[in-house]
């Protein structure tokens, strides 16, 4: 059975909605509220979280997987409890009071936005002193934090999940199958008793209409409310404008004259579809019964709508964290070099052509890639990544390019779309395009150059609108020189190149990234500035150190730090033993100038083999034999500076040699 864990400030509000959702679904899976303090020490054994409000997911986010899909709630005031105020005379002031800031502004915009815009609301919230002394105070579950001076309080208990988040959860977990019941009828079943329970004498009785006809005119479905005969009483705006009637020509007119096909015989739920004008529709009819009184509640929707809605929560689905893509200002630097990359990135994001990046790994690849789409006119459409080398290849064309039912065994019944279709008007972003297997570049190639694809075992092709984006941490040219990688496959990628910059070719980067870092990770009131917290040896190695892990292993060490650090300077000692080992080994080379100049013009040829290299010294005038080259190349291969390859691949650099070269140049 599936598991939802529910992450919430106060444990009143995640009971109230781990109550609402058990009512709802509870049959279905395992539903536990924790709170936002026990996320640590926690297990965090479950197929979904839910967020209660943005606030949780921001104290939350860095302490769950990453990989962990979750879902941040929309929550709304509870319409079954607000019948008391609406009782409240016009201009009644009162105190909004909540346990936060900002849940306290959002309760009053939702009152207000429900048609409850009568009453004077004051917040109250921890922390806020300034506010009236008043004898009325509203709280949505928070008692607790009422003044003392209040004499009445009107408890209109926590927010509860609205109808999106409740049908999202459903979506994610699959349980679309097992749920019978309309919940948008459901939904609008509350909101038929509120408006029978108005008190009739009341002053305002037009604000129950209002507050009915906000509520009703808010739900995205046509909504209609019939009597035992069929007889339509109230309809929402939705409904008027799919029929392209007034509310005046309607109100009393048969349900049968726009869906003669309609059973109002049952006593359970029903569906069936029609249309209306030239497009498909569902309508759903759901009994109800007041006081002995029988009507129903309609809920119509256009079929489009709903294939499209279940298309998007897939895609956010793949996507994870759809709307949380880095942007330009995110990639942290002050290194000219870096920022005229993002310049010029700046710009092909303003492109459809395929871009190519290459770098090592840790050097920020997929944040450029994202904040080229964040800066395209695609950014309001999915980004998908996927990483060619976690997927392996039996499954690596189905997982792209989807699948028909019954293309293999196992394969889900009525097909699979690929990550090419789900990323339609979007951006595919593909990492580690290097370990792509020959067969399959092919069928990439083709994709790229027709702009359709197809499904396996399906007869016909789907054209698709989507930027691709890849990256590799390897040399693509070496590896067509091996004829492991496609040369058309090459130039179609590689349209817009762009290369990133490695940490230790950026050393001024080095002290803003550990401050940037340090500010995130460290649990401290203040951070210190750098020469507090660092001895200057320390700080010197730091600024000095090759980072073969570029950021990443940046970040790597500042959490290691979070751990060790005592409230005095960070020594020498204080690090990870690995960093200054790798040091020791570096120290123990020495290279003369031919060795020099040897590794040298191997870094600037790369491929580049013995004869040449000894042409290369003739041009130069500088005197070195081709047996001394000989016995430089040999040395350099048993210290790992550089690979041989065959006469026809000659020589390539290592990064140890790399990082030598840059060390004594």
């Amino acid at each position: 059975m599936k598991k939802l864990l529910i992450v919430s400030i106060g444990q009143i509000t995640g009971n109230a909605i781990a109550k609402q959702l058990i009512d709802l679904i509870g049959d279905f899976i395992i539903i536990e509220p924790i709170q936002s303090t026990e996320i640590e020490s926690h297990p965090i054994d479950c197929d979904l979280i839910l967020f209660t409000s943005d606030l949780v997911q921001l104290s939350s986010i860095q302490k769950i997987k990453k990989d962990m899909d979750y879902i941040i709630a929309k929550r709304v005031i509870n319409h079954k409890n607000i019948e008391q105020l609406i009782s409240l005379a016009y201009g009644t002031e009162v105190l909004l009071v909540n346990d936060a800031k900002n849940s306290t502004f959002e309760a009053i915009r939702q009152l207000e936005e429900i048609g409850l815009d009568d009453i004077k609301y004051y917040p109250v919230y921890p922390g806020c002193e300034n506010h009236p002394k008043l004898t009325t105070a509203i709280t949505p579950g928070e008692s607790h934090l009422v003044p003392h001076s209040v004499e009445e309080i009107i408890d209109i208990k926590t927010r509860i999940l609205d109808i999106s988040t409740i049908y999202e959860i459903i979506l994610r977990l699959k349980l679309s199958k097992f749920v019978n019941e309309s919940l948008t009828t459901r939904y609008i079943k509350d909101i038929v008793e509120i408006s029978k329970s108005i008190d009739i004498n009341r002053k305002a009785i037009k604000q129950s209409e209002k507050l009915l006809e906000t509520i009703l005119n808010n739900v995205e479905s046509g909504v209609v409310y019939i009597n035992a005969l069929g007889k339509i009483i109230r309809i929402n705006k939705q409904f008027e404008n799919m029929l392209n009637k007034h509310k005046k020509d309607l109100f009393m007119q048969s349900i049968h004259t726009f869906f003669p096909n309609l059973d109002l015989s049952i006593s359970d739920t029903t569906s069936i579809i029609t249309t209306i004008g030239r497009q498909e529709v569902l309508v759903k009819v759901d009994p109800i019964i007041f006081e002995d009184h029988l009507g129903y509640v309609i809920t119509v929707e256009y079929t489009e709508k709903i294939s499209k809605l279940d298309h998007s929560i897939r895609r956010n689905y793949v996507s994870k964290f759809i709307n949380k893509h880095y942007t330009f200002h995110d990639y942290i630097t002050v290194n000219h070099q870096v920022e005229k990359l993002l310049e010029r990135a700046e710009k092909f994001s303003k492109t459809d052509a395929t871009i190519l990046i290459q770098g090592e790994n840790g050097t920020g690849k997929e944040i450029i890639a994202q904040s080229i789409h964040m800066n395209s006119y695609r950014k309001k459409n999915v980004f998908i990544p996927v990483n060619i080398a976690a997927i392996t290849p039996n499954l690596l064309e189905s997982e792209l390019f989807g699948y028909e039912e019954g293309a293999f065994t196992g394969a889900r019944k009525g097909g699979k779309a690929g990550l090419f279709e789900i990323a339609n008007d979007g951006t595919l972003f593909i990492d580690e395009i290097g370990d792509a297997p020959l067969d399959f570049q092919v069928k990439l190639l083709r994709v790229l150059q027709e702009k359709r694809i197809r499904r396996i075992c399906a007869a016909e092709e789907i054209p698709i609108n989507v930027r691709v984006i890849t990256a590799t941490n390897k040399n693509l040219i070496s590896l067509i020189d091996k004829e492991a990688f496609r040369e058309d496959l090459f130039f179609r990628l590689n349209i817009l190149p762009l290369k990133t910059i490695p940490l230790r070719s950026r050393q001024e980067d080095i002290p803003h990234l550990l401050k940037h870092f340090i500010e995130i990770y460290f649990s401290k009131e203040k951070i210190k500035p750098l020469d507090d917290l660092f001895e200057q040896d320390t700080l010197a190695f730091l600024k000095s150190y090759r980072w073969r892990g570029n950021v990443r292993e940046l970040i790597n060490l500042v959490e290691y730090l979070t751990f060790v650090y005592e409230e005095k300077k960070i020594t020498l000692s204080d690090l990870p033993y690995y960093l200054l080992e790798s040091v020791h080994q570096d120290e123990k080379i020495y290279l003369n100038r031919h060795e020099l100049w040897v590794l040298d013009n191997i870094y600037k040829n790369e491929g580049i083999g013995r004869s040449k290299l000894k042409t290369l010294a003739d041009k130069q005038l500088f005197s070195l034999g081709e047996g001394k080259i000989r016995s430089i190349l040999a040395s350099f291969n048993q210290k790992e500076l550089i690979e041989i390859g065959t006469k026809k691949r000659g020589c390539c650099i290592t990064k140890k040699g790399i990082h030598l070269l840059e060390k004594l140049k």
